[in-house]
């Protein structure tokens, strides 16, 4: 039998987030574009057998946190601080239902706003990422999440 190694950052959400776990999110994607989530409809249902729009901005956010989490996770060394994400603030347009299982996607943002984010973490201790999740069923958006994540010591 093969062994699957499972991404850290799926982990980290299963032990720390306790909803991550209940919703089945898993880690399909982590390379240098995108941060790809999935989830089960079935434990993301709503009384129309869609997907539950909670469950859809909820795993849109876990994908924009685990850009910024990734990130972040680069960074940490053993002389470093520990740093501690939050949302800001956010806002989700549902534009369709989500027949099938759930797929967040959340491209990682240009070299240039990285350098930004680390210039302001390293001269005040706290920075704003701005990022952007979309939940996609079969190549269209069926929901966008604009959020602002924020990391501070």
């Amino acid at each position: 039998m093969k062994s699957v190694k499972v991404p850290a950052f799926e982990l980290f959400l299963h032990e720390m987030i306790p909803l991550a776990k209940a919703m089945g999110v898993g880690v399909q994607v982590s390379d240098d574009r995108a941060l790809v989530l999935t989830a089960p409809k079935e434990q993301n249902k709503n009384s129309l057998n869609t997907a539950f729009g909670g469950s859809l901005v909820a795993l849109a956010t876990l994908a924009g946190y685990g850009v910024v989490w990734e990130l972040m996770r680069r960074e940490k060394e053993t002389d470093k601080p520990v740093w501690h994400i939050v949302v800001k603030e956010s806002r989700a347009a549902y534009r369709r239902p989500v027949i099938g299982d759930l797929r967040a996607i959340c491209e990682r943002p240009a070299q240039a706003a990285i350098a930004e984010f680390k210039d302001a973490l390293a001269r005040y201790g706290k920075a704003k990422l701005n990022l952007r999740a979309a939940i996609v069923e079969d190549g269209y958006v069926a929901v966008d999440v604009q959020a602002a994540f924020v990391v501070s010591r």
